[in-house]
C-alpha cells in the first residue's frame, strides 16, 4: 500500500458526521441580531461628521471617506435619530451581526494529515502529496496550465475576506503578506496574529487559491495572500466589518477579493435596504479600483431569482462575480444555489455523487489555530469540505493565474470577461441560471 493510500485510509477515523441532507437550508437568517454600533452614510467633509458625532455623544470607530460611510459607536437609538437629522448625515442604521457561513457540520466531510517526515516536492505543484486525489484541479485544467508553464506571480495579490488565514501551516508559510493583513474581528487564539484563523474556513479557502505544493496544490502557485479577518470563530460578522474588509483590500491594491461567504438577507428587516446599499457601494468601490470581487452563491439549493423577500449578499452586490458549485462529474452540486445572479461555476464538491468524500469533495489545508476543530491544531492537517465557498476560491485562483500572465495589468472587468468567455458551457447554449457562463476553465483562460 502506498503512503498516500495509508494516509487516506487513516482519515476515516477523523471524519465528521455528514449533514443529514445536502439541501439543508442555511440558518444564517435566523441568527441575525442587533449590533452595538451604527453604519452611517454621510456627505461632505469628514470633519463635519466628526463634529456631529461628538455633539450627540458618540464615537467614530471607522471612517471610509472614499465611499462616504462610517462605523459609529456609543449611541442609543435616540441619539442615533438625532444624528440622522444633522447636516451632512444621510442615514444612520443600526448594524446587525450575521452568520455568513454554514455551520461546520454542513461543510466538513473528513480530515487527514501528512505522514510524518513528508518533504517538500520542489516547485512542481503536481508533486504535492495529496495531488493525485485533487480531482478539482484536474477538472478545471489547472494542472494542464501548470504543465504548460503558466504559473502565478507573487506580485499578484488575492485578499481572502473570511475567518482569517493560518500563516504557520506548512502549505501556507511565506505566502501571506502580514503587513497588508488585518483583523476587523480579531482572533480568539493568542497563539497567532490577530488575523489568524481561529475557525478553519478561511485557511481552506486560502489553500485552494495557493499553497506551497507540499500536501495539496492551489490553483495559482506563487500568488500572494492577504488575510482580511471579518468573521469570528462562530461564523458571524457585521456588515460594517465586511464593508471595511472590502475597502481595506482595495486600498492595499489587491487584484482579487475572494468572499466565500454570504447570507440570504430579509429585505423587510429595518434598515436592510441601507445596509445592503452600503455593501454594494463597497463592492463597486473595489471594482472601480480595478479589483475583481468574487462571491459565493450560497448552499441552500435555492433559485435566487425567485426568493421574494430575500436578497443574497454579497452574491447580488455590485459588479463582481457570483459563483455556483459543481461536483466531480460537472453537474450542479445538490446544495448549490442558482438563478440569474450566477456568473460562473467552479468545483465545490458534492458528497452524494460518489458517497466517498476523498473523491467528491475539496481537499485543502486546515488551520492549526482552529478553536473549532481541535484535531487540526497540529500542523499538516487537511480538510475535505464542500460548498460554493470552495467553488468561489477556484474562480479567484483562476483570476489570479490569468492576471499573472499579463503582469498583473488586467482590471476586474477584463478578468471577469475572459473567465466567462473561456468557461466550459455545461448547461444550455450561452449563459444559464445554473452555471452562468459555464464552469471555469483555467487552461483556456490563460492560453494566449
Amino acid at each position: 500500500m502506498t503512503r498516500l493510500a495509508i494516509a487516506l485510509a487513516s482519515l476515516v477515523l477523523g471524519a465528521t458526521s455528514i449533514a443529514s441532507s445536502a439541501r439543508q437550508v442555511a440558518d444564517g437568517v435566523a441568527s441575525i441580531r442587533s449590533a452595538d454600533h451604527f453604519v452611517v452614510e454621510y456627505s461632505g467633509q469628514e470633519q463635519t461628521l466628526e463634529a456631529a458625532v461628538r455633539a450627540v455623544g458618540g464615537r467614530i470607530d471607522r471612517v471610509h471617506a472614499g465611499v462616504g460611510l462610517a462605523k459609529i459607536g456609543g449611541l442609543s437609538d435616540e441619539q442615533a435619530a438625532v444624528l440622522a437629522a444633522m447636516r451632512g448625515v444621510r442615514s444612520v442604521t443600526r448594524d446587525v451581526i450575521v452568520r455568513w457561513l454554514p455551520r461546520p457540520q454542513h461543510l466538513v466531510q473528513g480530515r487527514t494529515a501528512l505522514p510524518a517526515g513528508t518533504a517538500p516536492q520542489g516547485h512542481d505543484p503536481t508533486g504535492a502529496f495529496f495531488f493525485p486525489i485533487q480531482w478539482n484541479m484536474h477538472v478545471i485544467g489547472a494542472d494542464a496550465a501548470w504543465n504548460a508553464g503558466f504559473l502565478s506571480r507573487p506580485s499578484v495579490r488575492v485578499a481572502v475576506l473570511d475567518t482569517g488565514i493560518d500563516p504557520f501551516h506548512i502549505d501556507l508559510v511565506g505566502l501571506v503578506d502580514a503587513g497588508s493583513s488585518v483583523a476587523f474581528t480579531p482572533s480568539d487564539n493568542p497563539a497567532g496574529p490577530p488575523w489568524g484563523d481561529d475557525h478553519f474556513h478561511g485557511t481552506h479557502i486560502a489553500g485552494t487559491i495557493v499553497t506551497n505544493g507540499i500536501g495539496t496544490s492551489g490553483v495559482a502557485p506563487h500568488t500572494t495572500l492577504i488575510a482580511v479577518k471579518v468573521l469570528d470563530r462562530f461564523e458571524t460578522g457585521t456588515f460594517a466589518d465586511v464593508i471595511a474588509g472590502i475597502i481595506h483590500a482595495a486600498d492595499v491594491q489587491v487584484d482579487v477579493i475572494n468572499m466565500s461567504l454570504g447570507v440570504g438577507f430579509p429585505k423587510n428587516l429595518p434598515g436592510a435596504g441601507r445596509l445592503v446599499g452600503a455593501l454594494n457601494r463597497a463592492v463597486n468601490y473595489a471594482s472601480a479600483k480595478g479589483v475583481l470581487v468574487v462571491s459565493a452563491g450560497g448552499n441552500d439549493a435555492t433559485d435566487l431569482t425567485y426568493i421574494g423577500n430575500i436578497t443574497a449578499v454579497p452574491c447580488e452586490s455590485g459588479a463582481g462575480i457570483c459563483v455556483s458549485s459543481t461536483g466531480p462529474t460537472d453537474q450542479l452540486a445538490s446544495y448549490s444555489n442558482f438563478g440569474r445572479a450566477i456568473n460562473l461555476a467552479g468545483p465545490g464538491g458534492d458528497f452524494i455523487v460518489t458517497g466517498n468524500f476523498a473523491t467528491s469533495t475539496v481537499l485543502a489545508p486546515c488551520s492549526s489555530l482552529s478553536l473549532v476543530l481541535p484535531p487540526c491544531q497540529a500542523n499538516g492537517f487537511y480538510l475535505f469540505l464542500q460548498g460554493t465557498s470552495m467553488a468561489t476560491a477556484h474562480v479567484s485562483g483562476a483570476a489570479a493565474l490569468l492576471d499573472s500572465q499579463h503582469g498583473g495589468s488586467l482590471n476586474g472587468g477584463q478578468l471577469k470577461s475572459r473567465l466567462q468567455q473561456t468557461a466550459d458551457d455545461l448547461g444550455g447554449p450561452g449563459a444559464d441560471p445554473f452555471f452562468g457562463h459555464g464552469r471555469v476553465n483555467v487552461l483556456d483562460a490563460v492560453m494566449p
